[in-house]
């Protein structure tokens, strides 16, 4: 394994963690009552670097890959995009149950969100989630191919 894909690998299990961390642990249940703000905040601002260099390396290693083979251009590309097409369903329901689960909208007053915003305490899930992880992989996978057929100057 190469000092890349090790750096990769770490940066992309680092990232994921920070995702799992403000997914799990940093965002209330809709049935709690939280007053104590939004402590996932600071998680985010200390993961930001770790979901940054997470997205460079997969872009990196995305572009290189294809350039030693850039064959597999086309089909990873078409790939990439039916998985983002389905990651964005997946993105809507979970945003659905969520909003039905905390009573509506932030406008609503039966809403446990009332007034506290669309960035608040019980929806860091809905920007922080298995979905939006792997959906800003693949955007980084799709920004190296693009980046590939442009350097390699095949289509």
């Amino acid at each position: 394994m190469s000092k890349k894909q090790v750096y990769w690998s770490l940066s992309f299990l680092f990232s994921f963690f920070g995702f799992y961390l403000i997914e799990h642990v940093f965002t209330i249940k809709p049935n709690v009552t939280s007053g104590n703000g939004n402590l996932g905040i600071l998680i985010i601002f200390l993961f930001t670097p770790v979901f940054i260099s997470s997205w460079v390396y997969t872009f990196k290693l995305a572009k290189a890959t294809l350039l030693k083979n850039n064959k597999m251009a086309i089909g990873i590309l078409l790939f990439s995009l039916a998985v983002m097409a389905l990651l964005m369903i997946g993105i809507y329901h979970y945003t659905s149950e969520l909003i039905s689960a905390l009573g509506g909208k932030p406008d609503n007053p039966e809403s446990r969100i009332y007034r506290f915003g669309w960035f608040n305490q019980y929806t860091n899930s809905l920007y922080f989630n298995v979905y939006t992880f792997f959906l800003s992989q693949i955007i980084a996978v799709v920004f190296g191919i693009f980046s590939a057929m442009r350097s390699s100057k095949l289509y």
